[in-house]
């Protein structure tokens, strides 16, 4: 058996059922406050126009999910859906324990669970929570993970208080909440200065994750789902509300990470880094690409597998249904998606008696097939080793030959 230090993808009966068709990896769905439109239920969006339309303009008080939206459209977002928490007006008066009780009210995940096309969930009007409150930060947090929890597939973009210190404790309180799976999630900072905003006045500012969920999803369809979502470069931003030399250790090599908004000379305003909240150094888990890519992988074969639901469980299915998720996987490794120069380094695929299942499985209607992944990591710390010797000339001097005299 080839080493591939990554752990197992283990299907068994309760992950066959699936849907049919390709499967979109990155479908965002957005939740917060509105003018207008139904509440607590999941609308696909198409584009900019049909948000206006249903869910009507840009809040007079605080809300913030119409330039979230805006800008995720302005930043190639593609489609997304929509859940209203109810009106902009709400707003007005409302507490902070309300505000969190709406972000962890039930209606939102079954409308999640009902909607399997869904695969990346933010909710923006999280910002609405006093920067300094990191307990409420942190319960909002919690009820965002909990969504995630829902079922398979599900990614949380997570917005953060816009200080690094209100960012950091905001961090702490969830960490030490021991939240179940936290690699389901990854936090950004800090807000973003926008275009936006009536003329002569102050400028719209945004959290970061429909920006950064529009970044997902550029990155799926064009690069893969393996590709790290960072180095990339964000529209209609003047600049992130904080320089990130004063992010004060929030992105961390060593422990639990924010992924820090930079602003590069030239470059312009860029997501830098693609950590996971899981806190285990040495987890498969702790980046982006990783979960969101076995993720993926698992609903694939999940489809995959469905269409052997109800048939005979013998060798000649199990043939059949390995030689499908050979062929898809083989695909995967030709265009770069796993790690290994040869095939046999970057997968493997097992399902038979004795092998993956025991005459009790097969009696009780268990068809298990086991994958291994090599995924591929990013560089994420490059370092250029310059060496200078200043006895030494870089101009080497030419030498030029003299005519004699005839």
């Amino acid at each position: 058996m080839m080493g591939i230090n990554q752990p197992d993808v283990i299907f068994s009966d309760d992950v066959i059922p699936g849907q049919s068709g390709e499967v979109d990896s990155a479908v965002p769905l957005f939740i917060g406050y509105t003018q207008q439109g139904p509440i607590y239920s999941a609308v696909r969006i198409n584009s900019f126009s049909d948000f206006e339309n249903e869910f009507g303009g840009a809040s007079t008080t605080v809300g913030i999910l119409y330039y979230a939206l805006k800008h995720y459209f302005d930043n190639g977002g593609s489609g997304c859906f929509v859940l209203s928490l109810g009106a902009n007006s709400t707003l007005e008066n409302i507490t902070a324990d309300q505000l969190v009780a709406a972000f962890g009210d039930a209606r939102i995940s079954s409308e999640v669970a009902a909607e399997s096309t869904i695969t990346l969930v933010a909710i923006p009007d999280m910002v609405l929570l006093d920067d300094a409150d990191a307990s409420h930060w942190a319960q909002a947090w919690l009820a965002l993970q909990a969504i995630c929890q829902i079922r398979r597939g599900v990614f949380g973009l997570f917005d953060t208080p816009d200080t690094a210190q209100n960012a950091s404790a905001c961090l702490a309180s969830f960490i030490s909440s021991e939240p179940a799976n936290p690699e389901w999630g990854a936090a950004y900072w800090p807000h973003l200065v926008t275009n936006y905003g009536v003329e002569g006045g102050e400028p719209v500012v945004v959290p970061p994750s429909a920006a950064v969920a529009a970044v997902i999803e550029y990155s799926d369809q064009h690069y893969g789902v393996w590709k790290a979502p960072a180095n990339v470069a964000l529209a209609q931003v003047v600049k992130p509300s904080q320089s990130w030399l004063q992010s004060d250790g929030l992105f961390q090599s060593t422990s639990t990470s924010l992924n820090l908004i930079r602003s590069f000379p030239g470059r312009g305003t860029r997501v830098w880094g693609c950590r996971t909240l899981t806190s285990d150094t040495h987890s498969p888990w702790r980046y982006v690409q990783i979960r969101r890519f076995v993720g993926y992988i698992e609903t694939e074969l999940s489809r995959i597998g469905r269409h052997f639901v109800f048939e005979t469980n013998n060798a000649l299915t199990w043939i059949k249904f390995k030689g499908l998720a050979h062929i898809w996987l083989r695909q995967l490794w030709l265009v770069g998606g796993l790690y290994g120069a040869e095939e046999s380094e970057a997968f493997y695929v097992q399902i038979g008696l004795n092998e993956t299942m025991t005459d009790d499985d097969i009696n009780q209607g268990k068809m298990i097939m086991n994958v291994g992944l090599a995924v591929t990591y990013p560089a994420e710390f490059i370092a250029v080793s310059l060496t200078f010797d200043a006895r030494t000339s870089l101009i080497q001097p030419v030498t030029r030959a003299s005519a004699g005299a005839a």
